[in-house]
């Protein structure tokens, strides 16, 4: 239980988040995600395994709705230490909850 991490994030603007900080020589492997919209618009959140890092990741989170992804196999960090983020367009009244699980390779 001690190599599994739980994340949690709000986007509300088109800012990139943290969602989970780094660890000095440990990877976090990203298991599962799930986000949360409360607006009438769909949208875009991309998701990386570090500060403006390319996307690894991207969720289509419906108007009003929730979107989320189990992954078979976790999609591994490719640096340790680095922090894993998310991000969306700047859409004005919206707010989105992330929350996600990742096993820690140390």
């Amino acid at each position: 239980r001690d190599l599994v991490q739980t994340a949690y994030a709000t986007l509300s603007t088109g800012t990139e988040t943290t969602l989970l900080a780094g660890v000095a020589s440990t990877f976090h492997d990203l298991i599962y995600i799930m986000m949360s919209n409360n607006s009438d618009a769909a949208v875009i959140v991309d998701v990386r395994a570090g500060t403006t890092n390319g996307v690894v990741m991207s969720v289509t989170v419906p108007a009003d709705g929730v979107a989320g992804v189990s992954l078979p196999v976790p999609i591994p960090q490719d640096v340790a230490a680095a922090a894993w983020t998310v991000d969306m367009p700047d859409v004005t009244n919206t707010t989105i909850y992330v929350s996600a699980l990742f096993s820690k390779e140390i």
